[in-house]
């Protein structure tokens, strides 16, 4: 596993390296149901990140 691509079906790349090309394949293959449950539940977490970001502002240093 020296190129970062799986050695099988479902193994994992080790390290960064082909990391977002094989999450790209492993995602084209997901059947169109399996996608748009995917999209939904990162879609959630889009919006539960979004909803965090309003309640609690990041901390910004005091002007002088």
């Amino acid at each position: 596993m020296t190129d970062g691509r799986p050695d099988a079906e479902h193994g994992w790349e080790s390290g960064w390296e082909g990391h977002a090309h094989a999450q790209r394949s492993r995602l084209a293959r997901l059947p169109l149901p399996e996608k748009l449950e995917w999209l939904e539940s990162a879609h959630r977490v889009v919006l539960h990140i979004a909803a965090a970001r309003k309640v609690a502002p990041a901390h910004r240093p005091e002007e002088r």
